[in-house]
């Protein structure tokens, strides 16, 4: 029976939900637009974004629990390293962190009508990674903003993993970590890659799980010590991986 529903009857209403987001998307982009003129510090459109986040995980089907919420402080900042399997990890993570969330995002996706701006509206970060002037501004951009209180999501491989397995870390999460001296919060994400792989439009609704790892403090490096902290990192993450957690039938 599940193959039957996963495989026959699913792919026939997935259009319906892919319409759904594109329509949810362009309206919560204009309230957010709007709302972000009277709120400076972004925080109310924070919880819009949360509220998008969910709603679309919802419709989906797709279920995410959390496990390790206990080790967050919520009147703390942190800098947020994940691994990156699909494109519902962004939801997922916005949509369970009981935290004041930005991101690092690639320049590429400013160009989105109402989307790409409503983010930055939200006071998300763009860089040019191409351009290492770029990257470097917005590194300290995101140095500050953890200074002053709102955490940052970064997925250090820079690119989703097809097969679930962790790709090389990009040294840019240290460079923030070692400019504010904010803690990292390793988090893993299993099951995503299954929901949506990377390159299709070929949503399931399946499961997904988010594990919050210990935090990792950057006073314990130097400043030439950035690759043997995102080792620490990436071995925080993978000890949480779990490749089969969510594999669809």
């Amino acid at each position: 029976m599940k193959v039957l529903f996963y495989w026959v009857l699913y792919p026939l209403i997935r259009p319906l939900y892919l319409v759904s987001v594109i329509v949810n998307t362009l309206v919560l982009g204009i309230i957010v637009i709007f709302i972000s003129l009277f709120d400076s510090r972004g925080t109310v459109v924070h919880y819009i974004g949360r509220f998008w986040s969910l709603l679309n995980i919802c419709l989906s089907g797709t279920r995410v629990t959390l496990s390790g919420a206990e080790k967050i402080d919520r009147h703390r900042s942190y800098i947020v390293m994940s691994n990156h399997q699909s494109l519902f990890d962004v939801w997922a993570l916005i949509g369970k962190l009981p935290l004041q969330i930005r991101w690092i995002v690639k320049k590429e996706i400013r160009k989105i009508p109402v989307f790409g701006y409503a983010l930055e509206r939200m006071g998300h970060i763009y860089i040019d990674r191409a351009d290492r002037n770029d990257s470097y501004a917005g590194l300290n951009e995101a140095a500050r903003r953890v200074k002053g209180g709102t955490s940052v999501i970064i997925f250090p491989e820079g690119t989703r993993s097809k097969d679930g397995r962790l790709l090389r870390f990009r040294p840019g999460g240290a460079v923030i970590a070692l400019r504010s001296g904010v803690s990292i919060l390793p988090v893993t994400v299993n099951g995503g890659r299954f929901v949506l792989r990377k390159g299709t439009l070929d949503l399931l609704p399946g499961k997904m799980e988010i594990i919050i790892g210990d935090e990792i403090d950057p006073a314990a490096f130097g400043e030439n010590d950035r690759d043997a902290l995102m080792e620490k990192v990436k071995s925080a993450i993978e000890k949480n991986l779990d490749l089969s957690y969510g594999e669809i039938p």
